[in-house]
């Protein structure tokens, strides 16, 4: 008989260890198992279990996660989920929870809601702001609402502000989420910094400026503008129409009208045989005029000016034909205007006058390209008209009076 058979243990004997070994084993996996399905919502758990968490919010009371915490001393979610179940509940043990669950999972975001209503509550601007600024960035849209009442208040703003730097993704999301009615001139602070840190879009501050405008602050708006472009003219933009127009801001404007009704083309073309581009004007008489047909917004602080450039056109047929006019940016009747542009017969030729700013103006003016007699815009005008080599010069006093 060789040693091996001597020690060989019956069958019965082997099977009843491997089951006592797969008992234990089941005895031991079995409330990881019955906790994993309480937290995945499975078969036969899809409502939760009253002795487990489980992922999803419901049936899920603070004794859950208490129970949990025992059990799991080191359970950084059900820190945090504990402190929102209190919190809900309107039990002081939340804020005495919440510095330590913190310190566990500082972004969860279940205790970046109750960090920063509580914040608000103690008028804790500086955590209050930082806070929503967290959850704004995380996606939570509910925080952008008490973000921006913070950034609408100048009493708040400086906390804020203090948030912003070269790598916050907040505050385009912000800029571009702001209720029509909001005073636009209390977040020019935010946009003039964030365009100078690079993390505003220019859409987001061209979309300001034109809110500036149509708010009325038009110095706001002219100091964003200078800080987007940096480098403009004294006093007309673009004078050559040589850079492709924003067509919005202080920049050239115009109206882009439909295929079906479509009573006028604007485009800028090369100026060909001179260097650059120049304006053009294509009336097809199909359809009214937009008045203006283009226009451009003046911060003239001066009294007087003197405009002048030349034109051409081809094939007009018209009464009066066109007109440079001057109208104050807060609307009103011409109280300047260009002789009247009519057919040149493709020759080029030059138009200047001279005027004096309205008080009533405050220094802001719209120049405009109109119809030289009103009822023509609705009549229509057919042919084409280009411009080219514009100026607008401050005149002296003693100039004016020669």
């Amino acid at each position: 008989m060789t040693l091996t058979h001597r020690f060989k243990l019956p069958f019965g004997l082997w099977f009843g260890l491997w089951l006592c070994l797969a008992a234990l084993v089941c005895w031991q996996a079995w409330p990881q198992q019955i906790e994993r399905g309480c937290w995945l919502g499975e078969w036969p758990f899809e409502a939760g279990c009253e002795a487990w968490p489980a992922k999803a919010e419901r049936a899920n009371t603070p004794e859950v996660f208490q129970r949990q915490l025992q059990a799991n001393v080191g359970d950084a979610h059900s820190y945090a989920r504990l402190a929102h179940a209190w919190w809900l509940n309107k039990d002081a043990r939340a804020l005495e929870l919440l510095a330590q669950a913190r310190k566990l999972a500082p972004f969860d975001p279940r205790l970046l809601p109750v960090l920063a209503t509580s914040s608000l509550e103690q008028q804790n601007w500086p955590v209050a702001a930082q806070t929503l600024v967290q959850m704004v960035e995380r996606g939570n849209v509910e925080a952008r609402k008490p973000l921006m009442a913070l950034m609408l208040n100048p009493a708040t703003q400086d906390a804020v502000l203090a948030q912003l730097n070269a790598n916050s993704r907040w505050l385009d999301v912000m800029l571009a989420s702001i209720d029509p009615q909001s005073p636009p001139a209390l977040l020019q602070r935010f946009v003039s910094e964030g365009h100078a840190l690079g993390i505003v879009r220019t859409t987001t501050v061209l979309n300001m400026v034109d809110r500036l405008k149509r708010s009325g602050d038009w110095m706001d708006a002219y100091t964003l503008w200078v800080a987007l472009r940096q480098k403009v003219g004294s006093h007309l933009n673009n004078p050559g129409f040589d850079q492709r127009s924003l067509r919005r801001g202080f920049d050239w404007e115009w109206t882009q009208q439909s295929a079906a009704k479509q009573g006028m083309r604007v485009n800028q073309v090369p100026a060909s045989p001179q260097a650059g581009s120049m304006l053009e004007v294509e009336l097809t008489a199909r359809a009214a005029l937009p008045q203006p047909m283009v226009s451009q917004t003046l911060l003239l602080l001066g009294e007087r000016y003197r405009f002048k450039g030349r034109y051409m056109s081809d094939r007009m047929r018209t009464k009066q034909g066109l007109a440079w006019v001057l109208r104050c940016a807060n609307g009103g009747d011409r109280w300047a205007q260009t002789p009247d542009l009519v057919e040149t017969q493709r020759q080029w030729q030059s138009f200047e006058i001279e005027f004096r700013v309205p008080p009533e103006c405050s220094g802001v003016v719209q120049l405009q390209l109109e119809t030289a007699a009103p009822w023509e815009a609705r009549a229509g005008i057919s042919g084409v008209m280009y411009f080219d080599d514009f100026e607008l010069a401050p005149l002296s006093t003693a100039s004016a009076n020669d």
